[in-house]
């Protein structure tokens, strides 16, 4: 049972004793555009649907965090009530990972290298030989250093990036 059909229920007494019986019993037919959205089948649609209802997009993309505080950051979203499936929580995750996440390239592992910056397999490859040897200071050593990296991705992330 949905939120609205229990709210009816529980008013319904208030209504019959108000006269409004008909009114309640009308918005047991919703229109369409009060109806449950469809799920979120895609990262994009499901921060969109999830995430918007409550703040802009801007908060998001002026905080990016680290893996483990996403994740915290969206339980306790969860704990203050947004609406979505497993299913929805797993793409905003998925989107965070892959967009939001700020990463260490002298450490991260090569999956979050290959996630966070949209990197192909020999390139995390190289990352990961080189910073043996040659710890990376900026992105502008890492693209010099690097061949098959993505530069505008890299430039859009660029303040995610960071070297330790």
């Amino acid at each position: 049972m949905n939120a609205l059909a229990r709210a009816i229920i529980v008013r319904l007494p208030e209504a019959i004793l108000g006269g409004g019986l008909l009114c309640m019993l009308s918005l047991l037919s919703a229109p369409p555009a009060l109806a449950q959205q469809k799920e979120a089948t895609t990262p994009v649609a499901a921060v969109a649907k999830v995430c918007t209802g409550c703040h802009s997009l801007q908060i998001v993309t002026d905080t990016p965090k680290d893996y483990n505080a996403w994740h915290d950051t969206v339980q306790e979203m969860i704990d203050r009530g947004a609406q979505g499936t497993p299913a929805e929580f797993d793409l905003v995750m998925e989107y965070l990972f892959e967009n939001m996440t700020m990463i260490d390239v002298n450490h991260a592992d090569s999956d979050t290298l290959a996630t966070v910056l949209h990197a192909p397999p020999a390139a995390v490859a190289s990352i990961i030989a080189k910073r043996q040897t040659h710890p990376f200071k900026s992105v502008a050593d890492l693209e010099a250093s690097v061949p098959g990296l993505d530069k505008a991705a890299l430039e859009n992330k660029k303040r995610m990036i960071f070297f330790q």
